[in-house]
């Protein structure tokens, strides 16, 4: 199911977005229910992916790609640390597939994009955690 949503401008999208992760990286602590939503995450990946399809399809196109650029993940190095705490503590962690763990970093980065590079990172920095490192 799809619902249509309808913004008067794209600076209430971007704020919503930034809010999005206000409260996702900054104001909720590694239990919050919110971090690990898939229904959080996605409502977040929507969000930007209409951003990014409504700046393409405006008279600013070149907006568009400064807004998929700061959306990666590689592009906030800043938040790898966080995300790692949290993905470590997935009770299941190193019973994971390779896709399912892709999925769970995903899931806990949103609204930003993994790249290949920034989620092999993060899976480093988990394992030196549980490692007691």
């Amino acid at each position: 199911m799809s619902e249509l949503v309808e913004f008067d401008n794209f600076a209430q999208v971007e704020m919503l977005l930034r809010a999005g992760m206000e409260l996702k990286f900054e104001l909720s602590d590694d239990a919050d229910v919110l971090n690990g939503s898939p229904v959080y995450a996605s409502a977040l990946n929507h969000l930007r992916e209409g951003l990014i399809s409504g700046l393409r399809s405006s008279s600013t196109p070149g907006r568009a790609q400064k807004q998929a650029d700061w959306y990666r993940l590689s592009q906030h190095q800043h938040r790898w640390r966080i995300i790692a705490q949290r993905a470590a503590l997935h009770p299941r962690w190193r019973d994971l597939t390779a896709v399912e763990m892709r999925h769970w970093v995903e899931t806990l980065a949103a609204p930003l994009t993994v790249d290949d590079g920034a989620l092999e990172a993060i899976k480093a920095a988990v394992e030196k955690m549980l490692d007691g490192d």
